[in-house]
């Protein structure tokens, strides 16, 4: 099915639409709304205030607490030496949204799909598309121009209706039907077969994994099913999890090794090369799995619990090799840095913490809220659950979104506070970078899209040789190294500048 869209052109004044007879005009036509606009207005008047009856530890209590943490350079906070007017404004570049018609936000079921179970967005290895879930049982293949670093907004109608011409080698949105709720999605894709060093398969297949761009979708019900990225065509359904399959992460080396996280607490790799075959059960958590990451070099497999922990799988052998604990809340997401060497994870602690997977240091801390709150309120109901994180592909910025309705854009080689502060009246749930590092997807909990795009900065010479270093040598094997030690602590991260 071929999704068309509504076009809102916005004029650069503010959120208003051009009127009739400039040189841009409104465009509708057909389901969903896509809006572009040329800024994003501050909240300035949405001040987050914290009641006088709460007690917050100081500064220097916390960071006494974290051996990692040994001078206040290893500290980053909202508004720690800024005021929050003083940070600059993210730019929101574009929006996704469905139609008035269609519009579900007194819908209880819907909500508590979208607030309770909280879905995911994620951009295609070649960005040439995201999977937008835009309804309970509804996940549309949007197209999106890298080179512009926008939607594409034409659109193509076979039946003749009205509608943009079809571009030579423009990619259509897809509607995919996934028949039940869906909560995460993942892009995979495999490697191509050389023929001249592959030889070919002596068993029958259903597809040839190696020519497609495959979207798997987790489910309410405990099952997955696995689509064709260019078509939406049904390939395959996996049925093992007990509960909603929170979240799906394929191999990064294109091995087509998908692993899945359930609330019943565990994860299961599954071959599509091998038609979906299930090759592994991990089971480590007490509790409910929500999220998962690969290192680049897929390696390493982290996965984020409500038990409050996060486990480090060994992808080679499969087995545990450590156990991050340090958060007070339930641990809502994790993600890789691009070289491997750091591992960032969000909670309903108020923080996101930065950890070396291989020894289980916590390298830094950013927090959400300063003073920083005492345990009995991070531990709790604190309207600052901190619900997604995710890592650019430098290596060098974060992105945060929060309960406060703000999300955070981390620089790790800057100041403490965050560079920049973008404000949205409606729960933000979850974020990704796109895979240029260009712009920032984020999710909320009217199934709506919101666009940013991030500050552009050139990476020191130095970090990139940090990077190139890391992706290949863990830590125990740096600190092996004939090195000075001052270099060895850079290449650690345990100094970042």
């Amino acid at each position: 099915m071929v999704l068309s869209y509504n076009c809102v052109l916005y004029s650069k004044r503010g959120n208003q639409p051009m009127e009739e007879g400039k040189s841009r005009t409104k465009v509708t036509k057909q389901i969903p709304t896509l809006i572009e606009t040329q800024s994003v207005a501050s909240f300035s008047n949405q001040q987050f205030v914290l009641s006088s009856t709460h007690k917050f530890l100081s500064v220097t209590n916390v960071l006494a607490k974290d051996n990692s943490c040994n001078s206040l350079k290893h500290l980053m906070a909202s508004f720690l030496r800024k005021k929050r007017e003083d940070i600059r404004t993210a730019r929101k570049i574009g929006e996704l949204r469905r139609p008035p018609a269609e519009d579900f936000s007194n819908d209880a079921f819907s909500i508590k799909i979208a607030r309770g179970l909280q879905w995911h967005v994620t951009f295609a290895p070649d960005e040439s598309r995201l999977a937008w879930i835009a309804s309970p049982q509804k996940v549309i293949l949007v197209p999106w121009d890298s080179q512009n670093n926008c939607l594409a907004t034409s659109c193509y109608s076979p039946e003749g209706s009205s509608g943009a011409v079809k571009k030579p080698n423009e990619k259509l949105a897809i509607t995919i039907e996934c028949g039940y709720p869906v909560v995460s999605v993942a892009f995979g894709k495999g490697k191509p077969k050389n023929s001249l060093l592959d030889s070919k398969a002596s068993y029958w297949t259903r597809f040839d994994s190696s020519k497609l761009i495959i979207l798997a979708t987790g489910h309410t019900n405990g099952r997955i099913r696995v689509w064709d990225g260019e078509t939406g065509r049904l390939l395959l359904e996996l049925m093992d999890h007990a509960e909603a399959v929170r979240d799906l992460a394929f191999a990064p080396d294109g091995s087509l090794r998908l692993i899945s996280a359930s609330l019943d607490g565990k994860l299961k790799g599954w071959d599509l090369n091998d038609d979906g075959n299930m090759f592994k059960t991990f089971v480590y958590h007490k509790g409910p799995v929500v999220s998962i990451s690969w290192s680049p070099t897929s390696k390493l497999l982290a996965s984020a619990s409500y038990d409050k922990t996060v486990g480090i799988w060994n992808m080679t052998t499969y087995k545990l090799i450590n156990k991050l604990v340090g958060h007070f809340n339930n641990v809502s997401c994790c993600c890789f840095s691009p070289d491997g060497a750091v591992l960032a994870t969000s909670s309903w602690d108020t923080q996101v913490i930065l950890w070396d997977p291989y020894t289980g240091t916590r390298l830094r801390t950013l927090y959400h809220m300063y003073p920083v709150p005492n345990l009995i309120y991070a531990s709790g109901l604190n309207n600052a659950w901190v619900r997604a994180v995710s890592y650019s592909f430098d290596g060098m910025s974060i992105v945060t979104t929060s309960d406060d309705n703000l999300i955070r854009f981390w620089n790790l080689m800057g100041d403490e506070d965050p560079e920049g502060i973008a404000a949205e009246a409606e729960g933000t749930l979850c974020c990704t970078y796109s895979p240029s590092g260009r712009s920032v997807a984020v999710g909320t909990e009217l199934f709506r899209l919101k666009f940013f795009a991030t500050q552009p900065q050139v990476p020191p010479l130095m970090h990139l040789a940090r990077m190139a270093v890391r992706k290949i040598v863990d830590t125990k094997d740096v600190d092996k190294l004939w090195i000075p030690r001052s270099l060895k602590l850079y290449l650690t991260y345990r100094s970042w500048n």
